[in-house]
């Protein structure tokens, strides 16, 4: 799993359990990759940029469900023209086996040629979260590799009750934007279950 979601997750206390659903759900939702903290990588702070002016929307008011956050996630990449997400991140099934994937809601973009992924578009959905009242939890980072490139954007927003985790990804064959949705009150309640079923 991507060093960034475990670092950002590690403060929810998922046990051994939660954290084998992380690692799926990051696998299939592309928010571990490649290349993470690699040798010859140059690791930096980007500060946020400016917010976008603030509309009123349905997901403004009251509580933020998953039909919410879907709104959310739909609106904000729809504004910066990201592609459309890939449908397999968007139907990820809850289970038994995987709880906590009932408290995610989640978006992956692929690099099309109708619509190129790149580090402009990414920090360009970065202030549309922030112009719909999302908060930069800690710094943005960006990754470059050897040759200057920036190829790993990665930045954490929280905003009642929710944290959304964006990441954009170089790779060598293509480009992937991510946005992964987690309602915080559901991984805590999932934690408190797990903790409370004996280990086998």
């Amino acid at each position: 799993m991507g060093v960034f979601v475990s670092r950002v997750l590690k403060g929810m206390r998922v046990n051994r359990v939660g954290w084998a659903v992380v690692f799926m759900a990051a696998v299939t939702m592309g928010v571990a990759g490649c290349g993470g903290d690699g040798a010859g990588r140059d690791v930096s702070g980007v500060s946020s940029t400016p917010s976008a002016p603030v509309t009123a929307r349905p997901e403004d008011s009251g509580p933020i469900t998953k039909a919410k956050m879907r709104l959310v996630l739909d609106g904000v990449t729809r504004d910066v023209g990201a592609p459309p997400s890939d449908p397999e991140a968007v139907s990820m099934p809850e289970s038994s086996e995987y709880p906590l994937a009932g408290c995610a809601v989640t978006y992956k973009g692929f690099d099309t040629a109708a619509s190129t992924l790149d580090v402009e578009r990414t920090n360009a959905l970065a202030a549309a979260l922030t112009g719909r009242g999302w908060t930069e939890a800690n710094q943005r980072n960006e990754r470059k590799a050897p040759d200057g490139t920036v190829d790993v954007v990665e930045a954490v927003f929280k905003k009642r009750g929710w944290t959304v985790v964006m990441e954009y990804r170089l790779f060598s064959d293509n480009r992937t934007l991510s946005l992964n949705a987690y309602d915080d009150a559901c991984v805590k309640k999932v934690r408190v279950s797990e903790d409370a079923t004996p280990s086998n």
